[in-house]
């Protein structure tokens, strides 16, 4: 490992425990968990050096832990063997190109016998090295005691030796260049017997990796850039950084930011280490990708935000035949850096792999492509990519997650008619699940058809529940399942979680939307306000925000500010002249006007297309029209319009909360009245 060096005089020196303490003694806690206080009773935690970076890799762990199994002492010594190994030979017992060829070394390889290496070492030595690296642990040694025995023993018979009478000239100049062998021996043996005065049961932790001391807790990925020259290669980069979040994201105790907020900054000349500050995470990813034909070069750099520092870096020369496997072996070198003792649910994590077919992953990464820009067009190519992919390999869960996701937004936002979008993404939900029921996305996309098309509160609630389960980091859930408690009239429980999204999230523009939203449904006007304005602030263009401040200050009865935001909004679409003739409807008739030329504009699209029946209705109630509100809210019922999942605390609804109608609606829906 990086922190035992030899020096120019021959010298074994440990220059850095890293991640070592001094640790008090603590009342309550048992012997195992002690033994990382073998160095004594302090009042204090008091680091040695610099803590936060992981200085092991891949080549020090046991079979066992490469399998993912239960963990015990044996396996310290295990790795504690391969420090001797190193030590004894000047090499590592087991590499690899990647980390799925040291998987397969420790697992199915012996190494090469060490005095083959090295004629020098004792064979007693190479012994106890051998026994250490027993690939079934029944066969190591049981305990650390054990080990240092034979240890103490081969020490003793080392110094015994070099024991010999003091003389001078010639004949001591021979002896010792006879016997220089022991001399080096005597002083490795008394460093490796110096290693268990630091207690084996922690040992690996502190000298190699850090396991157990997860320093880098959040982390950013930031989008990577595409010098290809080529826009048609954009996809990839865009892909493999939200991949990365994605797996990175699977990592307990670890804050990963979220996709929305890291791509507000692709394109920018940027510091990684302000961007860090910014967002208050530990670490930066940072990467580069360059694609020359079939040859494809990734170059990532890991950066501690704290410190400064470089934590790793690493380049991947690749042909794009390889790009699934190189970008799972990306994922697994970072892991090897923030979690290098993995767990047994995260080894399986790490190993398994959405897909072996090139093809269909790089028209999944298309979809994602086109699913991130949010329009209407871009969505239903999304979909056409999500679908090819899911031709190419019809067990690749993940493409049907997407096209869940897809055809659940086309649904919500009112691009298809219900019966057409929400069947569509069910199915594609359930078909992801049946491949894969681990998947966090395909269980939010499957809580949205529950609450949105099917009113199935109670399954939806279980859906968005097992979502965050999965994947705790999941700002996406997060917001599905604070936006359904706002709904269900939850609003303190709906805004924690919802604010939980924005932390993962913060610069999310249809999070922070949503927040505002909520505030509205709260009846808090004022702040959804000064949220909204917050949210068009980062982004004055997100006609979303627009829309929804239209909606809060019709309620709070500022009829020219809420005009001047659908002013914008239409001329954000394209149409000043449209934009133009709102405002002389307002001076000419008021908002009621507004209303009605838009809602005349509406009836003529339903004429030709779907149209949400629950806008319509929107519009009326907006007018005061409350009978022609009632009949196109019985359309909306009829086919399960989305809008409809919001009507039990939607505050444009009050002035009719008491009329047997809007009570029947809530009755029939199953909603609280």
């Amino acid at each position: 490992p990086a922190n035992i060096f030899v020096t120019d005089d021959g010298k074994l020196k440990l220059l850095d425990f890293g991640l070592a303490k001094l640790l008090p003694e603590r009342k309550g806690v048992g012997r195992a968990a002690q033994r990382a206080s073998t160095f004594g009773a302090t009042t204090q935690d008091t680091h040695l050096t610099s803590d936060g970076v992981a200085l092991g890799t891949v080549a020090y762990m046991s079979p066992e832990q490469v399998r993912g199994e239960e963990l015990d002492e044996r396996t310290d010594l295990f790795s504690l063997g391969l420090v001797f190994y190193e030590m004894s030979t000047g090499l590592r017992a087991f590499t690899g190109n990647t980390s799925g060829l040291i998987f397969d070394a420790i697992l199915n390889r012996a190494p090469t016998p060490p005095a083959r290496l090295n004629p020098t070492i004792p064979i007693q030595l190479e012994q106890i090295i051998s026994k250490a690296l027993e690939k079934d642990r029944e066969l190591r040694y049981r305990t650390a005691s054990d080990m240092r025995a034979d240890l103490q023993r081969l020490k003793r018979d080392t110094d015994s030796a070099r024991a010999m009478p003091y003389s001078s000239g010639q004949a001591t100049r021979q002896k010792l260049r006879r016997n220089w062998p022991h001399f080096v021996w005597a002083g490795v043996l008394g460093v490796l017997l110096l290693f268990f005065g630091l207690n084996v049961g922690g040992l690996r932790d502190r000298l190699f990796d850090g396991a157990g001391q997860a320093h880098i807790d959040s982390i950013a990925v930031l989008p990577f850039a595409n010098l290809s020259n080529d826009p048609k290669t954009e996809y990839l980069s865009d892909g493999i950084t939200e991949s990365l979040i994605n797996s990175l994201s699977q990592l307990p105790n670890l804050a990963v930011m979220s996709r929305n907020t890291v791509f507000r900054y692709k394109g920018q000349s940027t510091d990684p280490q302000q961007v860090g500050r910014d967002l208050h995470v530990r670490a930066i990813l940072t990467g580069r990708l360059i694609q020359t034909g079939d040859e494809l070069l990734i170059s990532v750099n890991l950066e501690d935000v704290k410190n400064s520092r470089q934590i790793w870096g690493e380049q991947y020369n690749r042909k794009i035949s390889n790009l699934v496997s190189v970008q799972q072996e990306i994922a697994g070198d970072i892991y090897g850096r923030l979690r290098p003792r993995l767990a047994g649910e995260e080894m399986k994590l790490l190993s398994k792999r959405p897909t072996e077919n090139v093809e269909a992953y790089q028209l999944y990464l298309q979809g994602l492509f086109y699913w991130n820009k949010w329009t209407q067009a871009d969505f239903k190519k999304a979909a056409d990519y999500f679908t090819q992919a899911a031709q190419k390999d019809p067990r690749y869960a993940l493409s049907y997650a997407g096209l869940a996701d897809t055809y659940s937004l086309l649904g919500d936002a009112g691009y298809l008619p219900p019966s057409e979008a929400w069947p569509k993404a069910k199915a594609a939900a359930m078909q992801a699940l049946q491949i894969d029921d681990t998947l966090a996305e395909a269980h939010t996309s499957l809580g949205l058809v529950k609450e949105h098309f099917e009113w199935d509160w109670a399954g939806a609630e279980q859906e968005f529940k097992r979502a965050i389960e999965l994947n705790p980091n999941s700002a996406t859930a997060h917001h599905w399942y604070g936006d359904y408690l706002a709904n269900m009239g939850r609003s303190e429980e709906g805004l924690r979680e919802t604010k939980r999204a924005r932390e993962l999230d913060p610069l999310s523009l249809i999070i922070n939307t949503t927040l505002g939203w909520q505030l509205y449904l709260a009846r808090l006007d004022d702040q959804a306000v000064e949220q909204l304005r917050t949210v068009l602030d980062i982004d004055a263009k997100f006609s979303p925000a627009r829309r929804t401040l239209e909606e809060v200050y019709a309620h709070m009865g500022k009829h020219k500010e809420a005009v001047a935001e659908r002013e914008k909004v239409i001329s954000l679409s394209g149409s000043p002249e449209l934009a133009a003739s709102i405002e002389e409807d307002f001076s000419k008739s008021g908002y009621k006007g507004v209303l009605q030329s838009w809602l005349d504009g509406l009836t003529e699209i339903s004429k030709r297309g779907y149209v949400s029946s629950y806008s319509i209705a929107e519009g009326y109630m907006r007018m005061g029209e409350k009978d022609k509100a009632f009949d196109w809210l019985e359309k909306a019922y009829e086919e399960h319009d989305s809008g409809l999942v919001s009507i039990g605390v939607e505050p444009m609804f009050d002035p009719v909360r008491r009329d047997p109608r809007f009570r029947d609606i809530l009755r029939r829906m199953k909603l609280p009245s």
